[in-house]
């Protein structure tokens, strides 16, 4: 089980950041335990997430309620960051057939339902995809590329229907993100040949959810990477544009990066923003602001959040570089008022509480308090 673990979101991503940033400085549960001795706090919606304790081999999945602090159980021993639903209704999380093949396994919000996507194929964990109709996976295990190789789409609802959408030859795809209508999949690839690691700098892809209309995004030359599992690319609301942070050249090779926004057709590519080590783009529900993460001389060589509008504008320092704290991982609320992000200090990088902030800088605030292992922002989510 091990190899197929490579390929999911507790994959090599989070080590590399955590080491960065030191470098610049299952069964359903009704539980619930207090995250801290308030109970109230500023959050407008109610969020989940998933927690694995140091040197835990599962984890839980949590939610808070709006404005509340206790932490609610919503099930344990799952595998990976467990990735919410589009319509707020489900989880993905990674799991393992009898046969020992890799697979989705889906369960409700509550924790109910937990049931595993049969298959013919090794496909462990996934995304969803074409909202929450479909999963889609990639094939096989990066350490031991054996085809088929390529991204793999399923029906959610009883795991057939399977439709190939990309051929990774010798190299490993990796889905990212489903378009906002469902039409199309952004994926990475690594851009060497014969190169199958996550750690190896990645081309940015979207083919269509049939498997068609295959674009590059990333020019010839420019590269972005699995920087965080994921978090470093997002698609605009309306779903023709993508930010991404890209770098020319392999991406782990400098500390110059910048943010861009591709045409979703390939048609154009800028750069936007400030030039740095930035690690993120994540455009926020209502289109106006694109939060990033960015080390500085100012920030003492520490990741901190920043915002800027899609054309560049208005950038400025979100959260303060103070205490020798880092933050990663924006996740906007549905009504982009609030993010929720990962904070944590440098004498312990691998483990991070919860932290959410109002979109103008205010009420900076401490969600948990318990230093854990929290995934992306893909598994810190909000609820509608």
């Amino acid at each position: 089980m091990g190899g197929q673990v490579a390929t999911s979101r507790r994959g090599w991503a989070w080590a590399l950041a955590v080491a960065l940033v030191a470098a610049g400085a299952g069964s359903a549960g009704a539980a619930s335990t207090s995250a801290q001795a308030s109970t109230v706090s500023p959050l407008r919606h109610a969020i989940v997430f998933t927690r694995f304790l140091p040197g835990a081999d599962t984890g839980k999945v949590y939610r808070i309620d709006a404005g509340g602090t206790a932490e609610h159980l919503i099930r344990s021993g799952v595998f990976d960051f467990a990735l919410l639903s589009p319509d707020g209704t489900q989880f993905a999380d990674a799991a393992w057939t009898s046969d020992g093949l890799g697979t989705t396994a889906i369960f409700n919000v509550d924790g109910s339902g937990y049931r595993l996507l049969p298959t013919t194929l090794n496909l462990p964990g996934g995304i969803w995809s074409a909202g929450e109709t479909r999963i889609a996976a990639a094939a096989g295990d990066p350490q031991n590329p054996t085809p088929p190789v390529g991204i793999f789409s399923r029906r959610s609802s009883d795991g057939v229907g399977v439709i190939r959408l990309t051929d990774a030859g010798t190299r490993f795809d990796y889905p990212i993100e489903s378009s906002p209508d469902g039409s199309k999949l952004l994926y990475f690839q690594p851009d060497a040949k014969n190169q199958t690691s996550d750690s190896a700098a990645q081309d940015l892809f979207a083919v269509g959810g049939d498997g068609r209309a295959l674009t590059r995004l990333t020019p010839p030359g420019t590269t972005t990477a699995v920087v965080h599992s994921y978090d470093s690319v997002s698609w605009s609301p309306g779903g023709t544009q993508v930010a991404v942070a890209a770098a020319h050249g392999p991406f782990g090779d400098t500390t110059i990066h910048s943010v861009y926004i591709a045409s979703a057709d390939g048609s154009s590519f800028q750069r936007i923003g400030p030039q740095g080590d930035i690690w993120d783009a994540v455009w926020s529900p209502d289109g106006r602001w694109i939060a990033f993460s960015m080390a500085s001389t100012a920030t003492g060589g520490l990741f901190e959040l920043y915002l800027m509008h899609p054309d560049g504008s208005g950038v400025r320092q979100l959260t303060p570089a103070t205490g020798g704290l880092f933050s990663l991982h924006p996740t906007w609320s549905p009504d982009s008022s609030q993010l929720l992000f990962l904070r944590g200090g440098t004498s312990n990088v691998d483990l991070t509480d919860i932290w959410s902030i109002n979109v103008d800088g205010s009420q900076l605030y401490q969600v948990t308090h318990q230093p854990a292992g929290y995934g992306t922002s893909q598994a810190l989510a909000w609820l509608p």
